[in-house]
């Protein structure tokens, strides 16, 4: 299916009873971004067609790729053309949360025009999915949801190399990450939340979109929307195999993404200010003004407090970064 052949916003109708079966079931786009991924891009692909729940739409944008990342996806085209679909457009390289954001504003518009449920997952071009992923996020998803309240669902993942040998069974407990802590102020200065594992509603994307230039990246946005006006709901189980390697954007490297974990933090209990720490404050105080910006009048005032205590993080001195830190992810 080619971007041109999309007028309605919905798939094809098939002709054959299994056909019909799976349209009864919500349809899920899924999101690929894909730049330079040859290495590992057609393994990813055929675990995304491989799912137990299939009535999906893979909608993939290159992002500029050099390698023969156009080609592999212009083969799996051909062999899942009623399931796949592929953006072409002008506008060149937009980075990775550039070419997610652009993904889900597209996917938003195809919600809107299409009568039957549809949710939305996010993907990265080298990992590997196992075959209930949507599955079991789609449950929690429908249990969970009621009427226009956004709602994200995500997983936990396994840690492997490049070769797929396993590094640890689960990114939470490598990044040091505690997932429990849903609350909008924890979530304002640690993202337990990662892209490739989510799954979201329409009402989601509607509050979310578009990312700001000043989010860290897409998926810690799409989980401050979350935790402040739905839900945050995460499954204890392993449902992505996270690849690490030399060309990861952002890879699991242990606590190194752009979030603040209790080991990040803990170089901050040095007797100076560590600069990683520093730049991440930094980072977390201009998304927090950002979202500020966006949603002011819609916020309760603890909330607005919040949000003012990470923008004032960075200027604290190191008593008051570390006090204040603790505050933030003990408070509901």
């Amino acid at each position: 299916m080619s971007s041109a052949d999309i007028n309605t916003g919905c798939p094809p109708s098939g002709n054959t009873a299994a056909g019909e079966t799976a349209r009864s079931m919500p349809l899920i786009l899924i999101l690929l971004p894909v730049f330079n991924g040859e290495h590992y891009l057609a393994e990813q692909l055929d675990s995304v067609f491989a799912q137990s729940h299939d009535n999906i739409l893979l909608v993939c944008r290159d992002d500029g790729s050099i390698d023969r990342s156009v080609a592999i996806l212009a083969k799996y085209l051909t062999a899942h053309s009623e399931k796949m679909l592929l953006i072409e457009d002008a506008l060149g390289n937009l980075g990775a949360s550039g070419n997610f954001s652009l993904l889900m504003q597209w996917a938003l518009k195809y919600m809107q025009s299409c009568p039957q449920k549809v949710y939305v997952a996010l993907a990265d071009q080298d990992d590997i999915w196992h075959g209930d992923k949507l599955t079991c996020t789609l449950q929690i998803m429908t249990a969970a949801e009621s009427g226009q309240v956004p709602v994200l669902v995500h997983s936990d993942l396994n840690v492997v190399g490049k070769q797929g040998q396993l590094m640890s069974p689960s990114l939470m407990v490598y990044q040091g990450l505690d997932p429990a802590r849903t609350s909008f102020s924890a979530q304002l200065v640690s993202n337990t939340v990662t892209g490739c594992s989510v799954l979201m509603n329409q009402a989601l994307l509607l509050k979310a979109l578009p990312v700001p230039a000043d989010a860290v990246m897409h998926d810690w946005w799409l989980s401050l929307v979350a935790s402040c006006f739905g839900q945050l709901l995460f499954i204890d189980k392993s449902l992505v195999e996270y690849r690490q390697h030399d060309s990861n954007t952002l890879g699991a490297r242990a606590h190194s993404r752009a979030a603040l974990s209790l080991r990040t933090f803990s170089k901050l209990l040095q007797f100076r200010q560590h600069p990683e720490a520093q730049r991440l404050f930094e980072k977390a105080a201009a998304q927090a003004a950002a979202f500020q910006a966006r949603y002011a009048d819609e916020l309760p005032d603890h909330h607005i407090k919040h949000v003012r205590d990470v923008v004032r993080l960075p200027r604290l001195g190191l008593w008051g970064q570390r006090l204040l830190f603790r505050q933030l992810r003990r408070r509901n």
